[in-house]
């Protein structure tokens, strides 16, 4: 206990001689988390807003016309479509209802429905999937079917869809490493040069005979300290600055459809908090290496 007290006293001691060092450690571990955090939160986002366009991508199954099928080969082809793993929902659509469908979305062109005789749109079924990657193997089971007129689920779309959504995840991936790199590069050089300022202090108690780590636990706890408080303070505010935003853009922008539970609060403070201190003491550790060797 009396080595730990020791240490802490230090270490706080430490932070009040080299106020000018400390504050630009702290900014430094507070922009840095920042801008870390910010690409965590853009990440999320748009991870989300991703996955939402990919579940868009649906089978859209239009059953044969002459003649129709019966009442029980829909249901019994239904039953066996949402059993499949790889089915979330499978919806039935009858011809009147595409008939409807179509007169409410050409509701503007009265020309065009009247040029209409009868009802020439088939049954269908609508099939969204656990997984739109999926698409293409769920849609290759309707080959052959005898019920089956024709299955659409836009294939050279959904390809170009998921090959640009996969290219904007691995770019995002590579984004956060770089902002990560930064982050450590700026944090480390500055509590080295917050080490360096006080190198006098370390070389006399190096020649007076304390061990290294003696000499090293006061300036990790130190540099643990400012990483832990710049950490803090940048992910209270960039949280707080996104739970507003996104508050203030699903009220003025209703039409747009926001992903509010996107971004998993407690990780993105436990990665931000967590980087400020491994930061913090690795820092420190660095910066004293070369004047341990006195």
């Amino acid at each position: 206990m009396g080595k730990i007290s020791f240490f802490l006293k230090e270490a706080f001691g430490s932070l009040k001689r080299n106020s000018f060092m400390t504050t630009a450690a702290l900014v430094t571990v507070f922009l840095s988390t920042f801008m870390l955090g910010g690409v965590l939160i853009f990440v999320f986002t748009t991870n989300a807003l991703l996955s939402e366009v990919e579940q868009k991508v649906q089978i859209t199954v239009f059953l044969k016309t002459d003649p129709d099928p019966t009442a029980d080969e829909v249901a019994s082809m239904q039953a066996e479509i949402a059993a499949w793993p790889e089915v979330k929902s499978c919806t039935y659509v009858s011809k009147e209802e595409a008939y409807e469908r179509m007169k409410r979305e050409y509701a503007d062109s009265p020309e065009l429905l009247e040029s209409i005789t009868g009802n020439p749109f088939p049954a269908s079924f609508e099939i969204a999937l656990v997984d739109p990657h999926s698409v293409g193997v769920v849609a290759a089971r309707f080959e052959g079917n005898p019920l089956v007129d024709e299955v659409r689920y836009g294939e050279e779309v959904a390809e170009k869809l998921f090959a640009l959504t996969a290219q904007a995840r691995n770019f995002m991936l590579i984004f956060i490493a770089l902002q990560g790199i930064v982050a450590i590069l700026l944090i480390s050089n500055t509590i080295r040069l917050s080490v360096f300022a006080r190198k006098q202090e370390v070389e006399i108690m190096k020649l007076v005979g304390a061990t290294n780590w003696f000499i090293r636990w006061p300036f990790v706890i130190e540099g643990v300290t400012v990483g832990l408080v710049g950490a803090a303070v940048a992910a209270g505010l960039l949280l707080w600055l996104n739970s507003y935003f996104l508050g203030r853009i699903s009220t003025s922008l209703s039409f747009l459809k926001m992903p509010m539970d996107a971004v998993p609060y407690v990780l993105v403070a436990a990665v931000l908090l967590g980087t400020g201190v491994f930061i913090g003491a690795l820092g420190s550790a660095i910066g004293l290496r070369r004047f341990l060797k006195v």
